[in-house]
């Protein structure tokens, strides 16, 4: 047998298979794909805590800023409720005349949590401050309910989201503003 003809034999002497995934091969990726499914659950159910947590902190923040800019411009600003729509303005001496937005000068400053897409699903359950459903400050930053009365107890807005809920508290007296 000469040299030449020993590799040609070798070739034909086993025929080529089409390679696939063994069924150990297949069993362990089911696997892996299950664990990073199960890891990555709680996170994908926390987003409406997140949106909660979120509309909440923005609420809270604007709250804050009626109040310093009733300070600063010596002024009466408020926030005026919607539960109904679930949306509230940002308003400087009534309801009618909503303060521009600061980032965006061109628009008032109305959050609507039905609208936007960071808070959609978020709802005003219930906004209470006295004897009404806006919150004013005098230029002292004194947070006053719908009829010009201070506040004797807590003025407060619950948010609700897919059966959770957050509540924003303003503090008779000083304004200050929590979120629970």
């Amino acid at each position: 047998m000469s040299r030449a003809q020993k590799p040609l034999r070798a070739s034909r002497a086993r025929p080529r298979r089409a390679r696939g995934f063994t069924l150990v091969e297949l069993a362990l990726a089911i696997t892996i794909v299950a664990i990073l499914a199960w890891v990555a659950y709680p996170k994908v159910a926390a987003m409406g805590e997140i949106r909660l947590d979120a509309a909440a902190r923005r609420l809270a923040g604007d709250v804050r800023y009626a109040q310093s800019r009733s300070i600063n411009t010596r002024t009466v600003h408020g926030i005026y409720f919607q539960p109904s729509l679930s949306r509230y303005t940002v308003y400087a001496l009534t309801p009618a005349t909503p303060v521009a937005d600061p980032a965006d000068r061109a628009r008032p400053l109305r959050v609507d949590y039905a609208s936007r897409v960071e808070f959609r699903g978020v709802s005003i359950a219930s906004a209470s401050f006295g004897s009404g459903r806006a919150l004013s400050f005098d230029y002292y930053g004194v947070p006053r309910d719908s009829g010009g009365t201070d506040l004797a107890s807590a003025g407060r807005v619950i948010l609700s989201y897919q059966g959770l809920s957050d509540t924003v508290l303003v503090a008779p007296g000083t304004g200050t503003v929590t979120v629970r």
